[in-house]
Order: C-alpha cells, then sequence, then structure tokens
C-alpha cells in the first residue's frame, strides 16, 4: 500500500534536486522515497545538523587536537592501513 504526499519547495530546489537525482538515474519520487527510506533506517536524519556555532566549535576542537599532536599524519594512517590489509 502506498500514499500520496504532498510538500512545497521552492522551484529552484526542486529543480536542482531533479538535476542531481537525473544525473544518478533517478526521477524525483525516486530519490525522495530514497531519502525517506534512509530517515527510517537512521531513525533520524541522514546527516548532521548543526548551526554555525557548531561547525565553528568542531573546527577548533580539530585545530587544537592538530596543535597537540593528537592526530596521525597521511603518511602513518596509510600504514596503519596496510598493516591491517
Amino acid at each position: 500500500m502506498t500514499t500520496l504526499v504532498h510538500i512545497r519547495v521552492p522551484v529552484e530546489t526542486k529543480a536542482k534536486a531533479s538535476k542531481i537525482f537525473s544525473k544518478l538515474g533517478l526521477d524525483l519520487s525516486t530519490g525522495i522515497k530514497i531519502y525517506l527510506a534512509k530517515v527510517v533506517e537512521d531513525k533520524g536524519i541522514p546527516f548532521s545538523m548543526r548551526t554555525r556555532e557548531g561547525v565553528l566549535q568542531e573546527l577548533k576542537t580539530a585545530h587544537d587536537q592538530i596543535e597537540n599532536g593528537d592526530c596521525v599524519s597521511h603518511k602513518d594512517l596509510k600504514a596503519q592501513i596496510a598493516k591491517k590489509l
């Protein structure tokens, strides 16, 4: 059984989303169905939602980790991955 969902979105948003879905071989309806299925699977929005302040805090935390040496270089990370393969 299916149901009909009506939503209002800005014309430009619909056009841009339709274009992206088309490049993926999907129509708008299928793209929205996939999104809703992912919401159900994840039991929430399937991407991070943060305020500008939240993003800035995340960047500050990353900066502090780099400054304190609490990170791994790209070269070291590749070596660690290679060891596990």
